[in-house]
């Protein structure tokens, strides 16, 4: 037993359920193509599988002014698309 990290950097299609603004808990679109989605079902799978997930989210737009982050632990966006 031990901590890890895994980290992603990829471009693409994302910003899953743009219409919802700051504060509001994202739950996700289900597609099978949303890049958003399959990253929650990869946080989700972590949990189901016993491990303890200290944090996991979304940039998009890292480093940027209007940058948006979705948390993919509590499900709460950060900024609006």
């Amino acid at each position: 037993m031990g901590r890890f990290r895994v980290t992603v950097t990829a471009v693409g299609g994302h910003g899953c359920q743009r219409e919802l603004k700051d504060g509001a808990v994202v739950v996700g679109c289900g597609q099978e193509s949303c890049p958003d989605c399959a990253a929650r079902a990869f946080v989700d799978r972590l949990k189901d599988q016993g491990c303890s997930v200290g944090s996991a989210t979304i940039e998009h737009w890292p480093g940027e002014e209007h940058h948006v982050t979705d948390d993919l632990v509590s499900g709460v966006r950060q900024g609006s698309f």
